[in-house]
């Protein structure tokens, strides 16, 4: 008797499962959403089929395709001819599409003058002017005091770029390594650029805040603090000077003038002795 109700009762149980639990063909039949790959993968195809094209076109970039077509349509309005033989333009540059093409070109130039100006390695004067004979370098922003770093700054300010890298080889500062590397690294490309390293003085040096990091410090009793992690960066000019050596014997010679002016201080000695001629009376005290 159990038996045949049990067997009775087990179609019903199953067909109560398979209506409260989604079948796998639901599953199948809604939409997936776009993963990685599905973005990725057109991407890759197009670059692809844009490769494929520059290969087609002779490994040229768009760039250089639009440069040669523009050439070409330069030298056709350059070869019109009119009826009786004559040219119908004297310059194909004075068309509006190559005007707007040379304004560009010129705003471009001076751009390009001016970031001179502004670049690590010098750059010239003014427009068109000589070359600076100085040469900026910097470091990079990196973890550090400005007020640790500025007192580097002043040790080696002013100092023979020789002399700066010994004073920085002998530091105790943990900084002062960088600070040597980066004075190593700027006298080689001043002397790159033409400059005598030999003659070469820190005539600059300044120090520029960076991004400051704030970090949480826990403490105590469900309490907290801010810690403050500072940044720095150090920036040099290395300027052409007088060497260590001369400048050494021009301060000789300075002070032994400055001695002979000072003389005996204008105060001479006559043959007879200075006597004091009034005796207070009363103890010597």
């Amino acid at each position: 008797m159990l038996r045949l109700l049990a067997s009775a009762a087990r179609p019903a149980t199953w067909n109560s499962m398979r209506i409260l639990l989604p079948s796998v063909r639901n599953f199948a039949s809604t939409p997936s959403r776009p993963g990685f790959w599905d973005n990725i993968v057109p991407l890759l195809q197009g670059n692809r089929r844009e490769r494929q094209l520059q290969r087609k076109q002779g490994g040229l970039l768009q760039e250089d395709i639009d440069r040669v077509r523009r050439d070409q349509r330069r030298d056709e309005m350059m070869a019109s001819q009119s009826s009786t033989g004559d040219m119908l333009i004297d310059d194909a540059m004075d068309a509006p599409e190559f005007r707007q093409e040379e304004v560009q070109r010129l705003a471009s130039e001076e751009k390009r003058q001016k970031r001179l100006l502004r670049k690590r390695w010098g750059g010239t004067s003014e427009l068109g002017g000589a070359e600076k004979p100085e040469h900026k370098f910097s470091t990079a922003v990196f973890r550090i005091s400005p007020r640790k770093l500025n007192m580097l700054a002043n040790q080696i300010s002013g100092k023979p770029i020789d002399f700066a890298i010994l004073q920085m080889q002998f530091s105790a500062k943990r900084a002062a390594r960088r600070v040597r590397a980066t004075l190593v690294m700027a006298r080689d490309h001043a002397e790159a650029k033409g400059l005598d390293p030999r003659r070469l003085l820190v005539s600059e040096a300044w120090v520029t805040k960076g991004m400051y990091h704030k970090r949480l410090e826990i403490k105590g009793r469900g309490r907290f603090g801010i810690m403050t992690h500072p940044q720095a960066r150090l920036s040099i000019v290395l300027r052409p000077g007088k060497s260590h050596a001369v400048r050494e014997r021009e301060a000789i010679d300075k002070a032994r003038l400055h001695a002979r002016r000072m003389g005996s201080g204008g105060v001479v000695r006559g043959s007879p002795k200075i006597v004091n001629g009034f005796q207070r009376p009363g103890w010597a005290w």
